[in-house]
């Protein structure tokens, strides 16, 4: 898995197939890519941001990347970041580099003010844009997409059931519901953990949790193109938790 794979992966320049085989191969391994997949997104913003990718990457990560309320936030952050730490005209060195030219420039000349201030501009560039992106600024969704998922015994994509999700959805969320393996204790609880290939994504709250049925929503706005998996974790009455074997896959299109 390179780094330009994942790039391709992520600005959808992949065919239906090899999109398939890269989430099967993330899917598989017994521990998530998730510091490879992280380093290479980064990369992809910083390269977006300092105008470097090339004008068909260009539009490609503004059409088929830039499809989230989190991930345009995340670009935001970046580009704001960037701005506080190298100034309005960013040079070519890369991201780390940039951080420790800054932080080297200070002489003992340089008041404490002044290093300060800037450093609390960034802290509040940071804190801001994660306040953006986690308030609940819209209303609660009131039309769904319902779909009913099979869990899949072995915790793999491969050769499982997978539920299709087309993209856009005319609704505001995605109602799945899915019934919990058979030989769960009766009238227990779970926590439900969204996953996608670079791995744990959220926990879903249960909108509904009865003894055959269980069910989650997840705004439409938060679903792009890729595999998908819901992990069940059953709570017990001392406050631990049990990872229940096997998981609910779907895909979104």
């Amino acid at each position: 898995m390179t780094d330009e794979r994942i790039t391709a992966y992520l600005l959808q320049e992949l065919t239906a197939r090899e999109a398939e085989v890269f989430e099967e191969q993330c899917f598989t391994q017994d521990e998530w890519p998730a510091a490879e997949l992280e380093s290479a997104e980064d990369d992809l913003i910083q390269a977006y941001i300092r105008k470097e990718l090339s004008p068909d990457r260009h539009r490609r990560f503004e059409k088929n990347y830039l499809t989230t309320a989190a991930r345009k936030d995340r670009v935001l952050l970046a580009q704001s970041f960037l701005h506080v730490v190298c100034g309005a005209e960013p040079r070519k060195p890369t991201w780390t580099e940039r951080l420790q030219n800054w932080i080297g420039q200070f002489s003992p000349k340089v008041s404490v003010p002044r290093f300060a201030s800037a450093l609390v501009v960034a802290v509040l560039g940071v804190s801001f844009a994660i306040f953006l992106s986690t308030y609940p600024w819209k209303h609660a969704p009131k039309t769904f997409a319902n779909i009913n998922l099979v869990i899949a015994s072995d915790n793999r994509a491969v050769g499982s059931q997978h539920e299709k999700v087309k993209l856009p959805i005319a609704e505001d969320a995605l109602k799945i519901s899915f019934a919990p393996p058979p030989n769960e204790p009766k009238g227990a609880t779970y926590r439900v953990q969204l996953e996608d290939v670079k791995g744990p994504l959220e926990t879903l709250e249960t909108q509904s949790q009865k003894e055959k049925s269980l069910s989650v929503i997840i705004p439409a706005d938060k679903l792009t193109r890729g595999q998908y998996a819901l992990k069940l974790f059953r709570k017990n009455q001392d406050g631990t938790e049990q990872r229940v074997e096997g998981s609910y896959f779907f895909d979104v299109e």
